[in-house]
């Protein structure tokens, strides 16, 4: 996507992070709008282990989308 209307970017960083259980995630986009949406983590691998702790963590997401054009 080249010049997206809608941009949100996002950081989360934990000193500390433990699961439970493994989480469900997920990004859901409704309607006719192009998107993208990525990830980077640090320290934190793509699929966590429940009652491992991770440290030092860091992820970086972001979400971009080009609004639907209403004469299409």
């Amino acid at each position: 996507m080249t010049d997206p209307d809608i941009s949100f970017h996002a950081t989360v960083r934990a000193r500390r992070l433990r699961f439970h259980t493994e989480p469900r995630t997920r990004v859901e986009f409704f309607g006719t709008a192009e998107h993208e949406s990525s990830s980077d983590r640090t320290n934190l691998p793509e699929r966590v282990r429940p009652g491992t702790t991770y440290r030092d963590v860091r992820v970086d997401y972001r979400l971009a989308a080009a609004l639907a054009d209403p004469d299409r």
